[in-house]
């Protein structure tokens, strides 16, 4: 049965060969002309393929998601079309409003950013010139590389000064407590206390021992009473005044880490694939729009022409 019908949509192939025929040869016409580089002008391709780099942490987004993010800017955007002079590019007019819609519609039809399956990121330009597609490539990636390092140096001067407030307030209390240390080792003649009551105590005995003067005996009696009334205080002082200045250092040497971050010129990629000028056209596909064209002409055409003996 199935070959017997095979046989009869031949037969009625070959009877309707001639209008099917016209059909064909309209579509390849029209395919061919609406394919040309009048209507479809040719595009070139250039690509490349980057890993993330010396990015900093930024909520929970993956190093990709967020060079994604930074391409997909508004910004960067904006830094491109003005780089490359896109709106003259593209054929917008440059009279009268922005047209910013129309603008990033082109944009994003000819530049694509996407993730690969590993964690890298794709970075594939379109134009109808090889050369400008290609050194739009290389172009986004100069730009990205700016506006990382402008965000990065703008957090790291945050950071700077934070840490210079912090230092000034830490260097204040050390200049206090310094004073009243100071303060007190001249009014009561303190010095170092462990030793200091080592040695006073060791002299006041020996002088007693020794049946020195009353005079000797009750200034060496006075020291030992400032110690005991101060030397505490004293003592508590020193140490605090070490730990705030151990403090202090290892505060200024996150603030001098901080300053070199400002100057720091980073590459926020490595380059896996680089890009390179295209020799050939990507887009359209003129084969295929022809055979398309053609294959769908062929079908409407045997539909429309069932559909018309049976209305008859």
């Amino acid at each position: 049965m199935d070959g017997f019908e095979s046989i009869s949509f031949l037969k009625w192939i070959y009877r309707h060969f001639k209008p099917l025929l016209i059909v064909q040869l309209i579509a390849l016409g029209l395919s061919v002309l609406f394919s040309s580089q009048y209507f479809m002008p040719k595009e070139y391709k250039s690509y490349t393929v980057v890993y993330p780099s010396n990015m900093s942490d930024y909520s929970h987004e993956s190093p990709s998601e967020q060079m994604i993010e930074f391409l997909n800017s508004a910004d960067i955007k904006n830094l491109v079309i003005e780089k490359f002079n896109l709106r003259k590019h593209y054929g917008l007019p440059e009279n009268g409003s922005p047209c910013y819609d129309k603008l990033y519609t082109e944009y994003d039809r000819n530049v694509n950013i996407k993730p690969t399956e590993y964690g890298a990121v794709q970075i594939t330009v379109y134009d109808i010139n090889p050369d400008t597609a290609y050194k739009m490539v290389n172009g986004i990636l100069d730009i990205l590389n700016k506006k990382v390092q402008e965000v990065q140096r703008v957090k790291s001067k945050e950071v700077v000064d934070m840490w210079a407030v912090q230092l000034s307030a830490k260097k204040h209390q050390i200049d206090s407590m310094s004073a009243l240390s100071k303060q007190l080792s001249t009014q009561y003649g303190l010095l170092e206390y462990e030793g200091q009551t080592r040695e006073v105590t060791k002299a006041y005995y020996q002088s007693l021992a020794a049946g020195k003067g009353t005079k000797q005996n009750d200034e060496t009696a006075q020291q030992i009473k400032n110690m005991e009334d101060h030397g505490i205080e004293f003592r508590v002082l020193n140490q605090h005044i070490e730990s705030a200045m151990l403090d202090y250092a290892g505060m200024e040497a996150k603030y001098e880490d901080a300053k070199k971050d400002i100057d720091k010129h980073f590459t926020f990629w490595n380059m896996v694939s680089a890009p390179f000028i295209p020799d050939s056209y990507s887009y359209p596909l003129r084969s295929l729009i022809i055979i398309g064209s053609c294959f769908a002409a062929l079908v409407f055409s045997i539909l429309g022409i069932r559909a018309m003996e049976k209305i008859k």
